[in-house]
């Protein structure tokens, strides 16, 4: 992996943290910080490629960029596009981490 993504990765774990502290409530907090915690850590392995960290650099800045705009953070649904690019894995993850969010809102109700 390339310097300059390493150093914009964990510039970019930062940012991520730092945004769940200022703008998740605790409960979303843990949640969010869990997940990412586990994928910047799952990217930074020596088998995933330069493209695919690349790609996951952008996503990431995507969403710091979302979240940095939101007032109240609601998130923002996936396209039929990005969901169509997930692994049967992923698809899972993602079915697990909305159970998560649901579950938790609603204790919070």
């Amino acid at each position: 992996m390339s310097v300059k993504l390493i150093g914009e990765s964990m510039t970019l774990y930062r940012s991520v943290m730092r945004l769940h502290r200022l703008k998740l409530d605790p409960q979303m907090r843990s949640l969010g910080d869990t997940y990412a915690r586990k994928e910047f850590r799952l990217h930074g392995k020596p088998q995933v490629t330069d493209s695919q960290r690349q790609m996951f650099v952008q996503e990431w800045k995507k969403y710091v960029d979302m979240i940095s705009m939101q007032e109240t953070v609601v998130g923002q649904e996936l396209t039929a596009e990005q969901k169509g690019k997930l692994n049967d894995q992923q698809k899972v993850q993602l079915d697990n981490l909305e159970q998560s969010a649901k579950s938790l809102a609603s204790q919070g109700s």
